[in-house]
């Protein structure tokens, strides 16, 4: 049975992540998997709970990832590594993907406890990331990590807000976050762990 409602979310997934939610029907799921709605309906009570389980997937998904990238490197190779990632997927910025925008605008209370679900992940991926950079001597030994990780959560919503609202072009966007993480890792880097990261730097250009 597990392996019928996998296969169902697997379908639902990359339906909604080409049309959108709305576009897609439990009719066009059941159509697909040769399967009729009686059947769908014994895994899933309703779409919106279709929808959420697809949402609780990319949750568990993302923190995974991110708490993946942390293993095996130094918090100085983490922060060059992201900041590869940030240039790589600096043209996606702009886009909005057909999934969200539906989620967002059909599906409010679900796009909101989403919204809150991957922050708190985040940020204790982050406070993570801090505690380890203490522990290497890459942060500084007085930093407090709630209040590092809120600035940074804070800087990274920010940026997203000015993509969603499309007033500043995507250049600007890319300089207000290198400077706003600069400002944020010359605060808490020790004199050392700066000078690690700048080796790294340039030894990675």
């Amino acid at each position: 049975m597990a392996n019928v409602r996998d296969e169902i979310l697997k379908v639902a997934i990359e339906r909604m992540q080409q049309v959108g939610i709305r576009s897609v029907s439990v009719d066009d799921i059941c159509h697909e998997m040769g399967m009729s709605k009686k059947t769908f309906y014994v895994y899933f009570a309703s779409k919106d709970e279709l929808v959420e389980a697809i949402l609780a997937i990319h949750e568990n998904k993302v923190a995974h990832e991110l708490e993946h990238a942390m293993q095996k490197r130094s918090i100085v190779q983490c922060i060059t590594e992201w900041s590869k990632i940030a240039k790589h997927t600096e043209k996606s910025m702009v886009k909005t993907p057909p999934m969200i925008y539906d989620l967002e605008k059909y599906y409010p209370q679900l796009f909101a406890t989403h919204k809150k679900v991957m922050r708190a992940a985040t940020e204790r991926v982050v406070i993570s990331f801090l505690q380890k950079g203490k522990e290497e001597g890459v942060f500084r030994s007085d930093l407090n990590e709630q209040v590092a990780a809120m600035m940074f959560m804070d800087i990274q919503y920010k940026l997203m807000a000015m993509v969603s609202e499309g007033k500043r072009s995507r250049e600007e966007i890319r300089v207000i976050g290198h400077q706003s993480m600069d400002i944020l890792m010359r605060g808490i880097l020790t004199v050392e762990g700066l000078q690690t990261l700048e080796k790294e730097v340039e030894n990675n250009i």
